[in-house]
């Protein structure tokens, strides 16, 4: 009788885990799909003009040159650019081709840290969302750091439920290391350092002495995937900085000075007049901070058609006609990422007594915000951590369907 039942219990698990497998690759083949079709609309070239700085880096690594004296930015995206062109040679599309896979592999993860934290359900919800997104598409086309910066944080979330679920210091230790690859794509991932580390008490089951050790050494491993960048940028140009050597020209100008900074340096009187004048600076950072969850796309200097023309006669290869300066994407932006962002909102609703489900991705999502929020706040600058919407929209809809289906059974009685 127990051989039986041992039995059932093994083809149960058996089952399952099938019908997890065939859901993961059909959420991946379909992601897939959804991306290479996308892409292959695209033209071979560039859209948006950031790109020409990352590529020219990027060569300059491929030449045995290092990065390029010019070159200010953090260094993740021209290493991965120049992985690709090594691999693959000098081609948009094949370019294109590794971010479709990495954005499909993206709706994957998806499922599995949002299925850890809220169930199956939530899980399938959000990436079914992140399948079909018009944002997270566009991202397998976009040239841009935010794909990788999106794929690590993620990567963060799914190793932090990990660490909860098994009270692993290591796999505490990896959502660090992925937070830190993702600071040296995107510099502002960073602000959610101190919220893992207040995280911690409540995260892992460990003495509060080893909560100190291990929040130190979460420092540590930051500093490490950090250190290597900051010194060579020393080496070349005689200065420390932490990432991006142009994170203090970004400072808001409440002074009204528009004097321009050196290569890195303070703008004159903007730090102080931050500091000296509270109340311009937390507007200011208000301001910014609702900018950050805009429905519509804005201060994109490529619209500019006397901005596109001028690139255009530096590098033929920036598209200048193409339909990423239309304003009908206002309305697909408010009819997609409206949804979302009110059913991740029903979706907080229905968990806010249950902080110790909620609180990691929304402490993300949240620090994101506000690390933008000291600078200045683009749509471009949410798109990695939307992931996070995601997952609470599928709370939303879990719970609004639940409402729904009890009201009927209710009905009927």
């Amino acid at each position: 009788m127990a051989t039986r039942e041992a039995t059932i219990n093994l083809t149960e698990v058996i089952k399952l885990f099938a019908s997890r497998r065939a859901f993961l690759w059909t959420i991946f083949v379909t992601a897939l799909v959804v991306r290479l079709v996308y892409i292959s609309t695209l033209q071979e070239g560039y859209y948006f003009s950031d790109f020409k700085v990352y590529e020219r880096a990027a060569l300059s690594l491929l030449n045995g040159e290092g990065f390029n004296p010019e070159y200010r930015r953090p260094p993740l995206y021209p290493l991965f650019l120049a992985a690709n062109y090594l691999v693959f040679g000098q081609h948009f599309f094949t370019m294109r081709l590794v971010q479709a896979l990495l954005g499909a592999y993206c709706s994957v993860l998806i499922f599995v840290a949002g299925s850890r934290i809220f169930g199956d359900r939530v899980g399938k919800i959000a990436a079914w969302i992140s399948v079909f997104y018009p944002y997270y598409i566009f991202l397998a086309g976009l040239l841009y750091p935010t794909l990788i910066t999106a794929f690590l944080l993620i990567g963060v979330l799914y190793f932090l439920t990990l660490a909860r679920e098994n009270g692993s210091v290591a796999y505490f230790m990896l959502a660090t290391f992925c937070l830190g690859m993702a600071t040296m794509a995107t510099p502002v991932s960073l602000a959610f350092l101190p919220f893992m580390i207040l995280w911690l008490p409540r995260g892992l089951t460990i003495s509060p002495a080893r909560r100190w050790l291990v929040g130190f050494s979460a420092i540590l491993v930051i500093a490490g995937c950090m250190l290597p960048w900051s010194y060579y940028y020393y080496e070349r140009h005689g200065r420390i900085i932490l990432v991006d050597a142009r994170a203090q020209d970004h400072m808001p100008n409440l002074s009204g000075d528009s004097s321009a900074a050196a290569d890195g340096e303070i703008p004159p009187g903007r730090l102080l007049t931050m500091i000296s004048h509270p109340g311009k600076t937390l507007a200011r950072i208000s301001s910014e901070f609702l900018h950050f969850w805009t429905f519509v796309p804005d201060r994109i200097v490529t619209r500019n058609p006397d901005y596109r023309d001028k690139r255009h006669r530096q590098d033929q290869r920036l598209i200048v006609d193409h339909k990423f300066t239309s304003r009908w994407l206002d309305l697909v932006s408010i009819l997609t990422y409206g949804p979302v962002f009110i059913l991740a909102l029903i979706g907080l609703g229905i968990n806010w007594k249950r902080w110790e489900l909620i609180s990691l991705p929304l402490l993300l999502l949240l620090s994101q915000a506000v690390g933008y929020s000291f600078f200045f706040t683009q749509v471009r600058y949410r798109l990695p951590v939307e992931f996070c919407l995601m997952i609470f929209a599928g709370v939303g809809v879990a719970g609004l369907y639940d409402k729904y289906k009890s009201r009927a059974v209710k009905s009927e009685v």
